[in-house]
């Protein structure tokens, strides 16, 4: 067993070392590779808040996978709690624990969406929708133009003809450019919004092919639904800037789609990770998960 930090240890709440947990500031990593020091997301007075991570440890452990109804799935030691609207529920029995049943729903968001590959449409995307729905002016978002540019800058001017082809990859860094330069998320609210009328129609097409639910208002176009579909959005597209006002504040609750289907043992052993944060929780892939480091 590998420890590091103040009170690390694996012990019960251990989770699979690859699985996403939510930094403070709207993205992911894996609890693997967090570090005390991190800031993540927790909860706070039954709503979500950024917290510290203070220790963390990683061992191997037998695996146990929960998978919910509506897909989210999370492996991790037998141990492990959950926060249920029932209270906090470990995956197997064990003694007099509490423990998760066929239909226990989970709190959280539900599972996250997996990053956007990098590639080239992606990159020409990106550019589309920094450069023509900007100009861009925040030093990371210059950074990344520069990046995927090769190292230019491009110009509006070079930019007319826009593709006859809009694939999914084109779509998601269209939509993280248009959301890095005039993009908004406060009160838990996602707006995208352009005086370009063509930049305008085609961040609707974009969302319609990506099935992001959405609104279109004076204000600008709005990301609609839970929490959920707005981080949903946020990881799917990959804005390079921080957005963690999406989650922050938001109360705490379940859903349908957040029901126990099945708890069963994989039957092998896996590297797992386990922290200790300051609010003695973790969101992990949408769900609730106990850091007491105990």
């Amino acid at each position: 067993m590998h420890e590091n930090g103040v009170g690390g240890r694996v012990g019960a709440h251990c989770l699979a070392a690859d699985t996403p947990a939510l930094l403070a500031d709207g993205s992911t990593r894996p609890i693997g590779a967090l570090r005390p020091g991190d800031r993540v997301f927790g909860t706070r007075d039954g709503r979500y808040s950024p917290t510290v991570v203070i220790a963390r440890s990683t061992a191997t452990r037998p695996a146990y996978r929960v998978s919910l109804a509506g897909g989210t799935q999370v492996v991790s030691g037998a141990g492990n709690r959950l926060r249920t609207d029932l209270g906090w529920r470990a995956l197997t029995p064990g003694g007099e624990r509490l423990h998760l049943t066929r239909g226990t729903r989970v709190q959280g968001t539900g599972r996250f969406a997996a990053p956007p590959e990098r590639n080239r449409d992606y990159r020409l995307g990106y550019l589309w929708g920094a450069v023509r729905g900007g100009p861009p002016v925040v030093p990371e978002v210059l950074a990344r133009v520069r990046e995927f540019a090769g190292g230019g800058e491009p110009r509006e001017r070079d930019l007319v003809e826009w593709p006859t082809q809009l694939g999914d990859d084109w779509a998601k860094g269209f939509l993280a450019g248009v959301f890095d330069v005039r993009g908004a998320a406060v009160g838990g609210q996602v707006v995208l919004s352009s005086p370009d009328s063509a930049v305008f129609e085609a961040v609707v097409v974009a969302l319609l092919r990506l099935r992001v639910p959405h609104s279109v208002e004076v204000r600008g176009v709005r990301v609609t639904g839970a929490p959920a579909e707005r981080l949903r959005f946020l990881h799917l597209v990959g804005p390079v800037l921080a957005r963690p006002a999406v989650l922050e504040g938001v109360q705490v609750g379940g859903a349908p789609a957040l029901g126990v289907v099945s708890v069963e043992s994989l039957g092998i052993e896996v590297e797992m990770g386990a922290v200790t944060t300051e609010s003695g929780d973790l969101v992990v892939n949408g769900l609730i998960a106990c850091a007491d480091g105990r």
